[in-house]
């Protein structure tokens, strides 16, 4: 059986318009909550993938001259659609995947908007080895 208790948090994002799938996942590529349109697996793929684009985006920051820890957002274009990924909390990340025709504003709102409401709740704090010696 997949765990996934945490999807509840997801459903305001994913009543919007032209939204397929949400994911929140920690910035160390684990998967916190997924959208039902996905399956535990490939959920494992997409954090690891997201957590790669970020931090790819956090590293870029000097581009912009913007320190490497003020990533806050980013927007992946497809042919077919987007990936809108933004900072969710400590160490958490929110992303989500439309269609071409969804109005990325409306939806990158929204995604802010339940962030918002869901404060401290969406935050994760680093893993802890429990293996390691004391």
């Amino acid at each position: 059986m997949t765990q996934n208790r945490d999807a509840w948090m997801l459903k305001q994002v994913l009543d919007q318009p032209e939204v397929y799938d949400a994911i929140l996942v920690a910035a160390d590529g684990l998967v916190m909550a997924f959208s039902p349109g996905l399956g535990r697996d490939e959920a494992d793929r997409i954090a690891a993938a997201l957590s790669g684009v970020q931090a790819t985006s956090s590293a870029t920051a000097m581009f912009c001259r913007a320190p490497a820890d003020s990533w806050r957002q980013s927007l992946v274009e497809f042919d077919g659609g987007f990936v809108i990924t933004i900072h969710a909390g400590d160490s958490t990340y929110l992303s989500v995947a439309t269609s071409g025709a969804a109005d990325v504003g409306q939806v990158a709102y929204r995604m802010h908007e339940v962030v918002d409401q869901l404060g401290r709740e969406m935050g994760s704090s680093p893993r802890q080895d429990v293996g390691s010696p004391t």
